[in-house]
């Protein structure tokens, strides 16, 4: 009997592993919004140079990219309310949103501030009647939106900051007034509750400069930022968060590492503005629902051969792509060279890409091409799952360990549920029709899957160390 329930879970292990690096494809044909707004005319500070010139090349790039723009240039406080509300009204179902800002920006305990054209910022009032509170923006788009994207060229040396910082220091408030704009750290959340039916990608948020300091306006038509920024925007087929990560290392370099843009991203899987050429790399080796719009090919008929020959091809010519990695992975993974897989999906994590940590995670689980390491393993997928991969949440809920299991695991099983309070049985060691109760009970009062001893349940218990060692070499 034991052999029988062993060899279904081998089964279970493989189709999970079969399909471990599927992703949420994202589809051209959807909704695209942008808010660009820049401000160069200050009607009590000296005018800047760049925003409204800024504004109006990302604006330009971003129609070109079938973006639907509402562009705002000097705007006062009641036009920019109004491209706000017009923005959020229009935002549902969005699949991907910008939010462009160029001009002054005003950080104040540790939030951001837009600053419009008509502010006069003389009293500590005036930041609640005179500003744009930049977090109920970003926060809105939050869930209405798949992938949010909020860029800031707004670090400049800000006139309003002395006079600003005078009036807060007769508040009683004790408010504090930061230089430069402060950093989002924990991006909104990336993924709707289940059973929404809401396919979540994540977000990016972009400054020009490092948190607390300033940039450029340039000496140029456009901000160093911006310049950097719409170049790589102009080219087809880039990632968007590779889009970021060179920008930033463009302006770091052009302005000999004085200004240092910051960016935070957190996808779920490759997002692009317009599609990459697939390769051969991609057409043999790819996961089906991929994000370079093609068909991808199920676990099971990869042709090892054909796919490592493109991919290491592929590579050639760009060593650290981290789609291309996770190709070769899966293409090595199907060979059975495990090692070899577990070598690229390392790398293609280390790159940052989502899949790639599931996977990774799937191998710990499996003892396949590394040690059996079921703590690593459930690591590393709940790490997936906490960027929104939707499949690592599937490796965490949907495999019942108990088919393995046996009276010492079933004893630790029960002791567990004891300690939590929904257990009142002998530990016996015999899983019946109580201890089985017991589970549900607590699975459900924690919010789980009801699925048996699943990853994710073990690990709430601080059980994972229980599951016995299996083959699938």
């Amino acid at each position: 009997m034991m052999i029988r329930i062993f060899l279904a879970l081998i089964v279970a292990l493989t189709a999970f592993t079969s399909s471990r690096a599927e992703t949420n494809v994202f589809q051209d044909a959807g909704k695209r919004l942008a808010l660009v707004i820049g401000i160069s005319a200050y009607e009590h500070a000296q005018p800047l140079r760049n925003p409204v010139n800024d504004a109006r090349l990302m604006a330009k790039n971003l129609k070109d990219l079938r973006f639907e723009v509402i562009l705002v240039e000097d705007a006062g406080h009641a036009q920019l309310t109004n491209a706000r509300e017009d923005f959020l009204s229009r935002l549902d179902g969005t699949d991907i949103a910008v939010l462009y800002f160029a001009g002054h920006a005003i950080q104040i305990d540790n939030s951001n501030y837009l600053v419009p054209g008509d502010a006069r910022l003389a009293s500590a009032q005036s930041v609640s009647s005179e500003l744009i509170d930049l977090s109920g923006i970003v926060n809105a788009m939050d869930g209405r939106a798949k992938t949010k994207i909020v860029v800031l060229d707004a670090c400049r040396d800000n006139p309003f900051e002395k006079q600003l910082a005078d009036a807060l220091k007769h508040d009683d408030g004790e408010r504090k007034l930061g230089r430069g704009l402060a950093a989002i750290r924990e991006p909104e959340k990336l993924e709707k509750p289940e059973g929404e039916g809401f396919n979540t990608y994540g977000s990016i948020i972009a400054f020009a400069a490092a948190s607390g300091t300033t940039a450029t306006d340039g000496n140029g038509a456009n901000s160093p930022y911006t310049s950097a920024l719409a170049a790589e925007l102009a080219r087809p087929g880039v990632e968007v968060g590779q889009m970021f990560r060179v920008a930033a290392a463009n302006v770091l370099r052009e302005t000999d590492g004085r200004q240092r843009p910051e960016y935070l991203v957190r996808l779920t899987d490759e997002v692009f503005f317009s599609r990459p050429q697939p390769t051969d790399c991609d057409y043999f080796a790819i996961a089906p629902y991929n994000q370079v719009g093609i068909a991808g090919v199920e676990f099971d008929k990869i042709k090892p051969a054909r796919a490592i020959s493109a991919c290491d091809e592929a590579l050639a010519g760009e060593p650290d792509h981290p789609r291309f990695l996770h190709n070769l992975g899966r293409a090595h993974d199907a060979a059975s060279d495990y090692r070899k897989a577990v070598e690229y999906y390392r790398k293609s994590a280390d790159l940052g890409y989502i899949p790639a940590f599931s996977t990774l995670g799937v191998m710990h689980i499996n003892g396949q091409g590394t040690d059996q390491n079921f703590a690593e393993g459930v690591r590393l997928l709940k790490h997936a799952a906490s960027l929104g991969y939707r499949l690592a949440k599937v490796g965490l809920r949907n495999q019942d360990f108990s088919a393995i299991f046996e009276a010492p695991q079933f004893k630790a099983l029960q002791t567990g549920l004891k300690e939590a309070g929904y257990y009142n049985g002998a530990i016996d060691g015999s899983f019946g029709a109580g201890s089985r109760a017991a589970l549900q009970a607590f699975q459900e009062a924690e919010g789980l899957s009801t699925g048996g001893a699943t990853l994710e349940t073990l690990d709430r218990l601080s059980l994972i160390g229980i599951i016995p060692n299996y083959d699938l070499n």
